[in-house]
Order: structure tokens, then sequence, then C-alpha cells
């Protein structure tokens, strides 16, 4: 009789959390802007707690956003206070532009009106996801929540920060620093004549495969450090270090001339290292 009733009161809790799901109100609307960027300037993103991000190159010496925004409440008119409160903001500094979220959790001054529509809004999600189009040689910086990520960008110092996401990034020269705490992280490095590319690159739990071209010259040290292994599939990645032969937890190997340092590291999951096949 215990386990029947314990039973029939999970279900009950089930259809209590549809129903509370069920009667809340969404709304969608689309943001957009255009920002003049001068050359070698830096965006930097500040993603909702929940929302993609894609940054793309595109010509010209603007930064285009595209924002879609999604708010939820229990009512038409906390909907439409969730809509005004939940959005972006834009910082612009000589050299760089800040594209900031902002919601109902983020820390700023609030009129009284405003904190009581914040209770109200308490438990209701929001997220917010990101196009944008930065001009060539932009270095970018994004700070994510739980989302993908995708980045295609030129040459530029690039940085990436995720909670949980699956990010890829396409880069053809310069810089990359990126921390993920739990996902997906892939690095492409398409062929090019490009000058070197330094790469520093972690996933605390989750997958991480780089894809490099024949012509890359650069020093690469790969290592799981507890659960998982490495799988080298590049035949032309010698060991640098005779005493420090490859193993599925360590790979200290030079490509082509060596020099630029590419560090990839996992806590527990897997790196995959490959090479690039023309399509």
């Amino acid at each position: 009789m215990k386990i029947i009733n314990f039973a029939f009161a999970g279900v009950v809790v089930c259809l209590l959390a549809l129903m509370c799901d069920a009667q809340a109100l969404k709304r969608t609307t689309t943001k957009t802007d255009s920002i003049p960027l001068g050359a070698g300037s830096t965006v930097s993103i500040l993603g909702a707690p929940v929302g993609s991000i894609k940054v793309n190159v595109i010509p010209g010496n603007d930064v285009q956003i595209t924002a879609e925004i999604e708010v939820q409440a229990a009512n038409e008119a906390d909907l439409a206070g969730a809509a005004v409160l939940t959005t972006y903001v834009e910082q612009d500094t000589l050299g760089k532009l800040a594209i900031v979220s902002v919601g109902a959790d983020s820390r700023r001054k609030f009129t009284s009106d405003e904190k009581k529509l914040i209770k109200r809004l308490r438990g209701m999600p929001y997220r917010i996801d990101y196009v944008i189009g930065v001009p060539r040689y932009t270095n970018v910086e994004i700070n994510g929540g739980i989302g993908d990520i995708s980045l295609d960008g030129d040459e530029g110092d690039h940085r990436i920060n995720a909670v949980n996401a699956k990010v890829n990034v396409t880069i053809r020269g310069g810089s990359l620093a990126a921390t993920l705490a739990k996902g997906e992280l892939n690095i492409n490095v398409p062929p090019s004549g490009r000058r070197g590319l330094n790469i520093d690159a972690s996933v605390v739990i989750g997958d991480l495969s780089m894809t490099i071209p024949e012509n890359l010259s650069g020093d690469i040290d790969a290592s799981v450090l507890r659960t998982g292994k490495i799988v080298n599939n590049i035949q032309r990645l010698k060991v640098r270090d005779r005493k420090v032969p490859f193993t599925d937890k360590l790979v200290q190997g030079r490509a082509g001339a060596g020099g630029p340092a590419i560090k990839l590291t996992v806590g527990d999951g897997s790196i995959l290292l490959q090479p690039w096949v023309n399509k």
C-alpha cells in the first residue's frame, strides 16, 4: 500500500508540473542592430543563461546583431513586463564592443514595480539566441551558459567560455583560448597560408576534437587527465621526445616544423586528432 501511495504521489507531482508549464505563456521577439567597428577591434558577447551564440565573418566594417528573445510568464501583463526586462545592451568603448545579455536575474538597479515583477517571474526561464556577423580580423570573446556556440572566425585572438554546450570553432590563424565545463568542443583549422596558430583548449567533462591541415606546423600537447582516451589519426604527427611515447592518455607531438603551441586537455572524456579532408 505504501508503494502504491508513493507512486500515486509521484504521478500527481508530475501532473502538477506539467500543468504549471502548460499555464506559462511565452513570447518571442527579435531585436537587430548594426554597429560600426574598426579593423582589429574586439567583440565581446555575454550570453544569457540559456541560448545559442553564432558568430561569423561578414563583409564590411559593421557588426550585425540579430537576437531572438523568448520570455515566459503566468499572464499577459507579466509577459509584457518580462519582454521589457529581457534584452541585450551594447557597451561601446575604443577598440571594443560588448554585447551584454540582461534579464530579471541581472545585477542592476530596478524600480519598485520591477522588483515586484521579478518576484512573480521567479522560476520563469528565458533565453536569447544570437546570430552575430563581425568584420574580418575581429577578435571575438564569447561567454555562454547552456546552448550551442559556433564561431567561424578569421585571423584574430579568440576566447570562449561556456558552462554546458556543443561548441564548433573554425579559425584560420591567430590564437584560441577555450574552456568548456561540460559538453563537446570541435576545433577546425582549414588550410591557409596564414601565420601560426596558438591554441589552449580544455573540457572538464566531455569530448574535444581537432582537425588540422597538412600545412600546419605546431607542437601539440594532448592529455586526458582521468577517464577516457586519445585517438590520434594524424599520421604525420611525430613524437617530440623519444622518452615520451604516445599513449591513449598523453600525446606530445610535432606537426611539420613545430613552433606554435597547441594544448588540448580533457578531464573526463575523449580527444580526437584528425587531418583536414577536402570535401
